[in-house]
């Protein structure tokens, strides 16, 4: 029973966690995203802060439809009433957010002596959306498994 139990919560802890599926707040409330209504992201003019607007909305999309292609997968768990399935995807959620945020801190980390230059912003946030990207396939091909049992 108290086996059954800490199951429970460890599940229902690694859910609430991976709802957002980075906690990435701190992305999108920079401060230079005021300026996101002046930017053009599909004719950039090629000034670094246009650029790092961009990279930043970029990975808020893919970071959304992440969230969404997850939620389907947890979603079609349900139906199948595969807890099991769900508690995997889960873990697995948490372990693939892990592993993106430090590749991407060791591209962050690269640009040290750059300081609060807008490329270090760049290249980190193009990092956060090739991984998040590659996520969303991966999740995807996963689902399409589920579907077709």
């Amino acid at each position: 029973m108290a086996e059954k139990l800490a199951l429970m919560f460890t599940a229902l802890f690694i859910f609430s966690c991976t709802y957002s599926q980075g906690y990435i707040d701190h992305i999108k409330n920079q401060e230079y995203l005021k300026h996101r209504n002046k930017v053009d992201c599909n004719n950039l003019g090629g000034d670094n802060l246009s650029e790092k607007i961009c990279a930043n909305l970029a990975f808020q999309k893919s970071d959304s439809l992440l969230t969404l292609i997850y939620d389907s997968l947890l979603h079609k768990a349900d139906e199948h009433f595969i807890d099991s399935l769900k508690f995997k995807v889960a873990k697995m959620q948490v372990t693939w957010r892990k592993f993106r945020d430090e590749h991407c801190a060791i591209i962050w980390d690269s640009y040290k002596d750059c300081g609060s230059c807008n490329l270090r912003a760049i290249a980190y946030l193009s990092c956060l959306k090739e991984l998040t990207d590659g996520r969303i396939r991966e999740l995807k091909k996963l689902y399409a498994v589920i579907v077709n049992e």
